[in-house]
């Protein structure tokens, strides 16, 4: 009976760890992200691996065009570069001074964009507000208008001659240091939570580790970049391409190179003689 249960709970699925943050991420970035290429490899390095440093270069980029509206974005982009490598390599070679963090497992995550969090630190503490995104590679939660820094809107806005405009903007918080906390609906305040099977045995749920309330995941969490639902979206009638057009098999392989098919297509025969060629 006990091996029989286990085989239950390791069957059910947990669809609340496929809800990824890169799915809330605009569909324009995730292409462009793809055009990521290796910069420059630092290699023979007496048996350790190899650093590779990584570019990405816009759509329109020209080599050895310099326009200006675009260096302050590449010195950015080379300085948080930097820092990343930097950070790779102090917890790699130096542990004990620069100790890694570590990444809470997607089963064990229970905050998402939408839910209702209470700040435990910095000058917003005791403050509650919704989470507006979620990194889980860094353990980060961003709540709106919360846990704030002054910046600028635009760098040297007065060389340009602009008007200086300040922005807030907010910054990480841990959830693994427990620098953000879930709010319990049951009382309004701050709690822990886990992942319970329900009553069924076919769903799990989230719940209070206090009181034993039940925390539903908020309808944000399912947004992805293409469309707010999966089962709002509507076919436009004369634009999209039905389902049972794309899923027709068009192509039809052939024991033959490209400029032989063509060829065949074409009617062209061949009277040239193939060059003898050697392999060693």
């Amino acid at each position: 009976m006990r091996q029989s249960a286990a085989l239950l709970v390791r069957a059910v699925r947990r669809s609340y760890a496929e809800l990824d943050y890169a799915r809330h991420m605009p569909s324009e970035y995730i292409e462009r992200m793809k055009r990521t290429v290796p910069k420059k490899v630092y290699g023979n390095r007496f048996g350790a691996p190899a650093v590779i440093r990584w570019t990405l270069h816009p759509n329109d980029y020209v080599p050895g065009s310099k326009r200006p509206w675009e260096q302050e974005e590449v010195q950015k982009n080379i300085a948080r570069a930097d820092k990343y490598h930097s950070a790779k390599l102090r917890g790699k070679f130096f542990p004990l001074r620069h100790a890694p963090s570590e990444q809470i497992p997607h089963e064990e995550w229970t905050i998402f964009p939408g839910d209702i969090v209470q700040v435990m630190v910095g000058k917003d503490k005791g403050k509650q507000g919704a989470v507006s995104h979620v990194i889980r590679d860094s353990n980060s939660v961003f709540v709106d208008g919360m846990h704030t820094i002054l910046e600028e809107e635009i760098k040297d806005a007065k060389q340009m001659g602009l008007k200086k405009m300040m922005r807030w903007k907010e910054q990480p918080l841990d959830a693994k240091k427990q620098q953000v906390m879930l709010v319990d609906p049951n009382d309004n305040e701050p709690c822990t939570a886990k992942w319970v099977l329900n009553d069924a045995g076919d769903e799990y749920i989230r719940i209070s580790e206090r009181s034993g309330y039940e925390i539903p995941i908020p309808s944000r969490a399912a947004v992805t970049y293409d469309y707010l639902k999966p089962e709002n979206y509507i076919e436009v009638e004369g634009k999209d391409t039905p389902p049972e057009v794309v899923l027709k098999q068009t192509y039809v392989p052939k024991l033959m190179s490209f400029e032989e098919e063509i060829m065949q297509e074409m009617g062209i025969k061949e009277e040239r003689k193939r060059k003898p060629t050697y392999w060693y």
